[in-house]
């Protein structure tokens, strides 16, 4: 009896189509089976990973890169006798045919080839070798049987006894697996060529990570190309180190679990002198996937409308590359190697700060849950006034955002949920730094990767490398770089705090002169939330910190809003609010009082109290004002 054809529409086509076309539907029918796609996943990813350890374990010893080692069945046809093979530790071209050929690539020190496609093929099919850096699916034939054929790798010949769904064994003369780097600490194998193109090229952190580098191929080339050298400069730059840093403060929460006055304190502190605090294991590390039920289990229907920054179209128009989408768009895209995107203004109100640190948000705790019922809500109010304190991020994997500060002027919380984060703050080397000069070194930051000698004598840099439920906690204005390796998904907020408002103005001061180049998302709430604060003072408890400087710029920006509208926002919102009128009575009564006039307390703010400017930091908050002076400047305004 004749042998029934398994796909008989495809008989008709040649050899070699016949060939490609059964391939690609038994790799449909194998990618339908979540079980049997996840175990060819992790054998694929397994020889991918003995490959790098042979290759580093060689560099290492200075031994020469072994040829490759053509392992035949003992059935195998003289067809399978003569597969050319590369020299160089490298794996099987897939079934991809569009794959680019990049070995004539150079290497640099600082990138890692990650190898490509699966050395798996099966049932006799002619295998033609590939360069190191393709990435495909594992080639099959037509009729493909367990995985006990032929088989070819770079390190060792495959047990054929062993069950289809066991992994193979290191050969001996290998180093063993626990010896290998860790896995964890590769962050590019297993996306490349599925979530990000396969011509990217992968870069080591000084953390120890691995990562890809963006990459968006088009006509032959990285239109990323900037990108990537950014990415790759930051990569070079150290680790910041939780025992030497002077500008990062790190804890874990586990220590100060029990002790929540303390930690907002330790917070207060570190913010107001104008460093960062990472608290690790804010919160349990979840192990999940970015996709359309995990948004939706947080609140986000796949159908919800959003604002998704294309970083193709950023390539095209710096200052605006928002394209319109939804949620399920946004994941759908998600597998598109060659689409780089992301969300930064997802609504998560009331999430993005943890409850026992709530009371450092003095905008909402103090500025509008305690003056309303003296003060009645009267005007349209910008719903940004509440939705800032808590929001959330998604991200494909590669995304570079640029250096900028937030706008508005708001302490920043971030809290990376899902994946990890490459968080790279920036701080001037000169504390004493002049205003005029600290705006013009903060323009400088937008060309990273050009001028790196110029940055480098003007800026501090190190790169917080923040893990699933770490959190992130950076002062008003703090310029800041990030890289997001895989896809990931953050939370977070922005608030306003009595202790670091000099710092909000020197923000808000950067965004009326450049704000479209210096911050990635434009808010025009803040002079609402500053109203309420001012109109707070006269019933302050005792136990609200105030300080000289923050004091002083807080009047200047009620005062004065004027001169605080960002750039590149809408001009015509009138700045003239019911509450315009008590908030600027008591600020001026607050000047008068302790510096006689707006200009006196200007000199105070920028020169420091007795006018020497090596003295006055920009981060410096001044010393503590004395409340019962203060009790008695703002008596008039308690009278009900």
């Amino acid at each position: 009896m004749p042998r029934q054809v398994k796909h008989p529409e495809l008989s008709q086509l040649s050899p070699k189509a016949k060939d490609a076309a059964y391939k690609r539907k038994w790799r449909e029918e194998k990618k339908s089976d979540p079980t049997e796609n996840e175990r060819l996943r992790q054998l694929q990813n397994e020889y991918k990973r003995r490959s790098r350890a042979k290759l580093k374990f060689q560099q290492a010893n200075s031994e020469p890169p072994a040829k490759r080692r053509r392992v035949a069945t003992p059935d195998a046809g003289p067809s399978d006798s003569h597969v050319p093979v590369s020299n160089y530790p490298s794996v099987m071209a897939g079934p991809s045919d569009d794959a680019p050929n990049t070995s004539d690539r150079s290497n640099t020190p600082n990138s890692t080839t990650v190898p490509g496609p699966s050395d798996v093929t099966l049932d006799h099919t002619p295998v033609q070798a590939a360069p190191s850096r393709q990435f495909s699916d594992i080639s099959v034939t037509t009729e493909p049987p367990p995985v006990t054929g032929e088989v070819m790798i770079e390190l060792s010949c495959i047990d054929h006894t062993t069950s289809r769904n066991d992994v193979p064994g290191l050969s001996p003369r290998l180093t063993p697996l626990s010896d290998l780097p860790d896995d964890s600490m590769d962050l590019a194998t297993d996306i490349l060529g599925v979530q990000v193109s396969s011509f990217s090229d992968t870069v080591q952190w000084s953390s120890g990570f691995t990562t890809v580098l963006p990459c968006i191929w088009k006509e032959g080339k990285n239109i990323c190309q900037a990108d990537a050298d950014t990415v790759r400069y930051f990569s070079q730059l150290p680790e910041s180190d939780p025992k030497s840093s002077t500008h990062v403060v790190h804890i874990h929460h586990r220590d100060w679990s029990s002790r929540p006055e303390e930690l907002r304190d330790l917070i207060a502190q570190t913010l107001r002198e104008g460093k960062c605090i990472v608290i690790r294991g804010a919160d349990k590390p979840q192990a999940a996937k970015l996709d359309v039920d995990y948004l939706e289990n947080r609140g986000f229907s796949q159908f919800m409308r959003v604002s998704i920054h294309d970083v193709e179209e950023r390539t095209r128009d710096y200052t605006y590359p928002q394209v319109e989408g939804t949620i399920e768009e946004f994941i759908r895209n998600l597998d598109d190697p060659n689409k780089i995107q992301f969300i930064l203004d997802l609504p998560y109100t009331g999430m993005g700060i943890p409850e026992h640190l709530r009371l450092l948000d003095h905008g909402i705790v103090h500025g509008w849950n305690q003056t309303t019922a003296e003060y009645p809500i009267v005007d349209s109010v910008h719903p940004d006034n509440f939705l800032v304190n808590g929001w959330a991020l998604a991200h494909h994997p590669a995304v570079l955002t640029n250096f900028h500060h937030d706008s508005d002027g708001g302490v920043t919380f971030v809290q990376s949920v899902l994946g990890k984060k490459m968080w790279i703050p920036a701080f001037p080397q000169n504390p004493n730094i002049s205003r005029t000069k600290f705006l013009e070194h903060s323009l400088e930051l937008t060309d990273t990767p050009i001028k790196p000698n110029k940055i480098k004598a003007n800026w501090h840099m190190e790169v917080v490398t923040l893990e699933e439920g770490d959190m992130l906690i950076q002062p008003p204005g703090q310029y800041h770089a990030a890289f997001t390796p895989t896809a990931a998904f953050a939370k977070g907020a922005h608030c306003f705090n009595y202790e670091f408002l000099h710092e909000m103005e020197l923000s808000r001061h950067h965004d009326a002169r450049n704000g479209k180049y210096l911050t990635n998302q434009l808010h025009e709430h803040s002079l609402d939330t500053l109203h309420r604060m001012v109109l707070h003072l006269p019933r302050a408890s005792s136990h609200t910190r105030l300080f000289t400087r923050p004091l002083i710029a807080l009047c200047m920006m009620v005062i004065n809003p004027h001169k605080y509208v960002a750039a590149g926002s809408s001009k015509k919102n009138t700045l003239q609010r019911s509450t315009t009128e008590p908030a600027i009575a008591i600020c001026n009564a607050i000047v008068k009082h302790f510096w006689k006039d707006m200009k006196t307390a200007v000199s105070v703010y920028i020169n420091g109290p007795n006018k020497s400017r090596d003295r006055q930091s920009l981060t410096h908050p001044g010393e503590l004002i004395n409340r019962p002076e203060l009790a008695i400047c703002l008596q008039p305004f308690t009278q009900l």
